[in-house]
C-alpha cells in the first residue's frame, strides 16, 4: 500500500469500527468488557506499572484491570495529553480522581509530582477504533500512541483491548505506527511476535 493509499484507507476503517463498537448494547459491552479484562490481568502477573486509560464512550472497559493491579501491589497511571507534544505524559492517579480533558478524554490533572516516566512503565493498556491479529491498530489519528510507545522501554507490554468486532484482516499501516505486543479481546488473545 502506497502512503497515499494509507491515508485514504484509515478515515473508512476508523467511521467503520467505530460504528459497529457503538451499536453494542450496553449490557454485550460490559460483559466483553469483563472477560477482556481477565484476559489482561492474566498477561499483567508479574507487571507494577501499568498505563490505563479511562473510557471514552463505547470503548472497553477498564476498571477491572486498574482494580486487580491495585489489588496486587501495582501501580497504575493514566494519560495526559500535553501541550505540542507527540508523547502522552502519564500520572500516577485513582480513576476518581480523573478530570474532563481535551478530545473529551479523561485525564489526570496536571501535578508534576505525580508525573511517572514512560520508560517506568511496564504494561501498556491501548485504545483503538480498530485492530488485526498481527498487533497493528488505528486509534483517532493523532499519533500520540504511537509517539509514546515508541519512546518506551522494549520490554514494555503493548497490549490492545478491542470487542472481536474491532478485528479487521489488516490495518493500513504507516511507517510510524507502533507494533502492539498483544491484542486481546472477549474471544482470545493474540501474542504478536517480533
Amino acid at each position: 500500500m502506497t502512503p497515499t493509499d494509507v491515508s485514504a484507507a484509515k478515515p473508512s476503517a476508523r467511521k467503520a469500527a467505530r460504528v459497529r463498537r457503538d451499536a453494542l448494547a450496553p449490557h454485550e459491552r460490559e460483559f466483553a468488557s469483563s472477560v477482556i479484562a481477565e484476559r489482561v490481568n492474566e498477561l499483567l502477573a508479574d507487571v507494577r506499572t501499568v498505563a490505563l486509560y479511562a473510557p471514552k464512550g463505547s470503548e472497553v472497559e477498564t476498571w477491572l484491570i486498574d482494580e486487580h493491579v491495585r489489588a496486587i501491589g501495582g501501580r497504575v497511571v493514566y494519560p495526559r495529553v500535553v501541550d505540542h507534544a507527540r508523547e502522552l505524559e502519564f500520572h500516577e492517579t485513582v480513576p476518581e480522581q480523573l478530570v474532563a480533558g481535551r478530545f473529551g478524554l479523561k485525564e489526570p490533572k496536571l501535578d508534576w509530582r505525580n508525573v511517572v516516566g514512560i520508560v517506568e512503565i511496564q504494561a501498556f493498556i491501548i485504545p483503538g477504533l480498530a485492530f488485526d491479529r498481527r498487533g497493528g491498530r488505528i486509534g483517532w489519528g493523532r499519533g500520540h500512541y504511537d509517539a509514546t510507545l515508541a519512546a518506551a522501554s522494549s520490554k514494555a507490554l503493548r497490549i490492545g483491548i478491542a470487542f472481536d468486532l474491532q478485528l479487521i484482516d489488516a490495518v493500513p499501516r504507516d511507517p510510524h505506527d507502533v507494533d502492539l505486543s498483544h491484542v486481546v479481546t472477549e474471544s482470545a488473545t493474540y501474542e504478536v511476535r517480533s
